[in-house]
């Protein structure tokens, strides 16, 4: 991933370890969720929006659909750990996000130890449905991402 829009570092925990001393396997989602929670801390501040509600922006709560985790390289207590996101699509219900994860000094020289995705669809907790996408999302990611909109259109299945 060349130039993310969002970085981070990531704290490694005693309790985030299994018994041979590497990350556990389950922890690298909540390592993703961190990471998404900072890459819309980014497009809040772009989009004038002050207040998250625990963690997600007010208007586009979100439950995942789909997430997956690719584990190229351990991650062990004395790591230094960074992690990153993109968006790679935004549909009218829907988004989806790549993630990285590298040890290392910095994130742009540190080997990689996971990447991922998830899908994303918008819901209303209330109601207990789907709804659609906010309307200064496309536009939003659009300028983080400093790409055209249309770029972010899902692939017909």
């Amino acid at each position: 991933m060349k130039n993310p829009p969002a970085l981070t570092r990531l704290e490694i925990r005693y309790g985030d370890l299994d018994p041979y001393g590497h990350v556990n396997n389950a922890v690298y989602l909540e390592f993703f969720e961190k990471v998404r929670i900072c890459y819309w801390r980014v497009l809040a501040d772009m989009a004038g929006i002050e207040k998250l509600e625990a963690g997600d922006v007010p208007g586009a709560r979100y439950v995942i659909a789909e997430t997956t985790v690719l584990f190229k390289a351990p991650i062990f207590f004395e790591d230094i750990l960074h992690g990153a996101a993109r968006m790679r699509t935004v549909g009218n219900r829907s988004y989806a996000m790549d993630f990285e994860l590298r040890t290392g000094e910095t994130f742009e020289d540190g080997t990689l130890a996971a990447e991922g995705s998830a899908a994303h669809v918008f819901f209303d907790p209330l109601e207990n449905t789907v709804r659609p996408r906010p309307d200064w999302f496309l536009s939003t990611v659009a300028e983080l991402e400093g790409r055209p909109e249309a770029s972010f259109s899902p692939e017909e299945r």
